[in-house]
């Protein structure tokens, strides 16, 4: 009998069937023996740079070809080689929260502690920008068809077509679907403004209106919201990523279109349980697109959760997993894809860190965070068996460690609450291709049956299938 590792289950603590999330774990869609795809452990950190202070955000730039973040209460820029350099001169970016960021063919705009800042490159200056009468604190800033706008949760203002550093006091706009907060901005494929409410999302397109530009399109609402100024992410092709819900319904993960669709599990559901809506305000999620494989990244206050768009679509069914950094949720935070030859190399990705100032690459060839094993677990569906199991075993792909003595550990369960000791095998050193992952004589099963395969390691390490007899 062949078991699939992507999708396991387990039983609740309340006799509910559960999912169990591959931890530190991601799919690729590749036929392996006739499985649709498998399984590799998370793609590691290494030492890029050190900036001055907590990450609080970042932006590449196409248009001026500079990688820009937030590092404590300074605007830096980081180049190929990680060198750092402070880029605001005197004038200090206030506040300790996550900075929004839009870019304009002029310049780059910043939302920090509900301020306008706008860095010009070509000048290399940051300037803090005067609210226009009336504006409260901002919480988003996103750029459309030649204007900046944002949002303070009561309107809309947007910067003039000939001058990003004058905001009008009588040009704003509320969102009137519903009588519910404004929580964020963005730009959609289609050079509409995305408002994204509590608990709708209206689009608007331009009009060259004399008081605001742009007027709400009536029948392009849809009766989903958000939660936090950061639940919300790009997917590509004209669909988002968001967590949030209407007022009816407790809020959850949905993909938007030009309507919604419920991505969560109920998995992912049970995580969310844990949370009061208030702690939920501050998530922050973030899109990695690795050509072969795209995710959204969910940073939770307790939790690292993460939904792979492209295996999903490929296999029809919503597929999540759980990352950590030891004992805590996993610490990348704020990717950015540097397209440039990073350390003389290929383009890479870049993160911010939640522990303390470093930068860290991105690494597909380690299994380590600042050089700190990763430990990795999946599990296969609980199934029938009724008889004895003469034999387990793991397809992999042996050989490619660089440790002394590379093991994986397998557990077994006869009802999905209880796991037995962890079998430990060992999973093969470099040079050994032929090496078998297997154990034998796992005893009888009289009814259910279910595996859980995890390991603790420093190298990339591959899973398929895992076959019984």
């Amino acid at each position: 009998m062949k078991l699939p590792l992507v999708k396991g289950s387990k039983i609740g603590a309340n006799a509910e069937w559960r999912d169990f999330l591959p931890k530190n774990m991601v799919a690729f869609v590749q036929e392996v023996d006739g499985d649709l795809g498998y399984l590799r452990t998370l793609d590691g950190l290494k030492q890029f740079s050190t900036a001055i202070g907590e990450d609080r955000g970042g932006i590449w730039s196409d248009r001026f070809k500079v990688h820009l973040r937030v590092s404590g209460a300074k605007l830096i820029t980081v180049d190929q080689f990680g060198a750092i350099t402070d880029v605001g001169g005197a004038t200090v970016i206030t506040g300790t929260g996550q900075v929004k960021f839009a870019n304009s063919f002029n310049s780059i705009a910043l939302v920090a502690n509900g301020e306008y800042y706008r860095y010009d490159p070509v000048g290399a200056t940051l300037t803090l920008i005067a609210k226009p009468a009336g504006a409260g604190n901002y919480i988003d800033v996103t750029w459309v068809a030649g204007y900046y706008f944002f949002t303070d949760s009561e309107n809309v203002w947007n910067t003039t077509l000939l001058d990003e550093t004058v905001l009008s006091a009588i040009e704003y706009a509320g969102s009137d679907f519903a009588p519910d907060d404004i929580v964020g901005l963005e730009k959609s494929t289609d050079d509409k403004l995305l408002v994204f409410n509590r608990y709708t999302t209206d689009r608007f397109t331009n009009v060259a209106g004399p008081q605001f530009p742009f007027a709400r399109i009536t029948s392009a609402s849809i009766p989903i919201g958000i939660v936090g100024t950061g639940a919300k992410v790009n997917m590509g092709d004209g669909a988002w990523a968001v967590f949030g819900g209407s007022k009816e319904y407790s809020p959850t993960f949905y993909m938007l279109t030009n309507s919604y669709q419920k991505i969560s599990t109920g998995e992912i559901d049970s995580i969310i349980d844990t949370y009061s809506d208030y702690e939920l305000t501050n998530m922050q999620m973030e899109i990695r697109d690795n050509r072969d494989q795209r995710l959204v990244i969910c940073h939770l206050p307790r939790h690292v959760v993460v939904y792979d768009v492209t295996y999903s679509a490929a296999v029809g069914v919503p597929i999540w997993y759980i990352w950590t950094s030891g004992d805590k949720p996993w610490r990348g935070i704020n990717g950015v894809y540097d397209p440039r030859n990073v350390d003389n190399s290929a383009s890479a990705w870049i993160y911010g860190d939640k522990d303390d100032a470093r930068l860290g690459k991105l690494d597909t060839t380690i299994c380590t965070q600042y050089d700190v094993a990763l430990d990795w677990a999946v599990a296969t569906p609980l199934v029938k068996i009724g008889g004895t199991i003469k034999q387990l075993e793991v397809k992999t792909a042996p050989g490619h460690s660089t440790e002394t003595n590379p093991q994986v550990f397998i557990s077994t369960t006869k009802d999905g609450v209880l796991y037995g000791p962890k079998i430990m095998i060992s999973s093969g050193k470099s040079g050994e291709y032929q090496k078998r992952i297997g154990a034998y004589s796992l005893g009888d099963y009289p009814n259910w049956g279910g595996f859980q395969i995890s390991g603790f390691s420093k190298s990339v390490t591959s899973l398929g299938s895992c076959e019984i007899l």
